[in-house]
């Protein structure tokens, strides 16, 4: 273990560097940009059974935001993010801000800019949800060993793409598989995440799990995370979901409510995971592949559609999840 402990702070010497940071609404606060391993998947079998190997390395990296007035002799509950299908934009930022004002470091991975990409809107195969998901359970690997975390209290967000990247840390099958012994999230933080292609195998982590969502959402339709919280309290879980009326995707985004062309629907879809193959399957349709990038183009519009999506701000619920989020991070610490 000690000689562990060595290597991840050798690491973080060789592969980070620190710099102070410009905050417009209290002066300076320190950062640090990190490196790490990750992959570029394709199928979500490609996570288990060793098939890892044959997907091809990536190097990542995340932003380490630092809580004012920063001790170096405390340890520090950790917030690991990442963004949804359009980058990091201010909305998330503001959650970033905040629980860093709470006294947390944040972690703020980066898994388009590590591959120039932008966006993957209307595409969703340039960067995956399994690279995602994978790069969030390297992230936390990595911070887990890292001295300055309180490595109880390590906790996963996302926005979207990237809230679903947090779910699926939280399927205990997919833990057990990529996470490193002893690196553990302490629970999960969602905004309107892709509750899609949820295993038919409900086996979940019982660690807090929190949703924020619109119940209009038809980018990523409500209804699904729903069941879902219902169905992991009724196996003796921790989840929990709040839901706004009549708010749509991005309900807390500073742009306005408009149409999102370009988006896929996923509100038809009725995909599924399976426990045992770990390949997503519909029911009516055994024949898609999600392992090649030209089939799985073709497993998406096999459901989802182009020219529905709305997405935007709430005039009555924009900030109504830094209200909740407040009091939950203090529960949390």
């Amino acid at each position: 273990m000690f000689k562990n402990l060595i290597l991840s702070v050798l690491f973080l010497l060789i592969y980070s560097c620190a710099d102070a940071v410009k905050d417009t609404n209290s002066g300076t606060y320190k950062q640090e940009k990190i490196f790490f391993k990750s992959k570029n998947i394709y199928g979500f079998e490609n996570l288990f059974d060793g098939n890892l190997e044959s997907q091809k390395d990536q190097d990542a990296f995340g932003i380490l935001h630092f809580p004012d007035n920063y001790d170096v002799e405390k340890k520090y509950p950790l917030v690991i993010a990442s963004h949804g299908s359009l980058n990091w934009r201010d909305h998330h930022r503001r959650y970033l801000e905040q629980m860093r004002k709470a006294n947390y470091l944040v972690f703020a991975i980066h898994p388009f800019d590590s591959r120039n990409v932008s966006s993957t809107v209307g595409d969703q195969i340039n960067v995956t949800s399994e690279t995602v998901i994978y790069e969030m359970a390297q992230a936390l690997n990595l911070m887990s060993k890292d001295p300055r975390v309180k490595t109880k209290k390590i906790f996963a967000a996302g926005w979207s793409l990237g809230g679903t990247a947090s779910l699926f840390n939280a399927w205990t099958p997919l833990q057990n598989e990529i996470h490193d012994e002893g690196s553990n999230y302490a629970g999960y933080l969602m905004w309107y995440p892709g509750c899609l292609a949820l295993p038919d195998l409900n086996e979940w982590d019982h660690d807090h799990l929190q949703i924020y969502i619109g119940e209009a959402d038809n980018w990523t339709p409500a209804a699904p995370c729903i069941d879902l919280v219902n169905t992991i309290n009724k196996e003796g879980g921790n989840a929990h979901i709040e839901l706004y009326p009549n708010a749509f995707h991005s309900f807390d985004a500073d742009a306005p409510l408009e149409l999102h062309p370009e988006a896929y629907s996923w509100a038809n879809c009725k995909l599924k995971l399976s426990g045992t193959t770990k390949k997503v399957y519909d029911p009516e349709n055994k024949e898609l592949d999600f392992s090649d990038p030209i089939a799985r183009r073709a497993a998406y519009e096999s459901c989802a559609v182009k020219g529905e999506v709305m997405a935007g701000a709430s005039p009555e619920y924009k900030y109504a999840a830094d209200k909740h989020l407040a009091v939950l991070l203090e529960q949390l610490r």
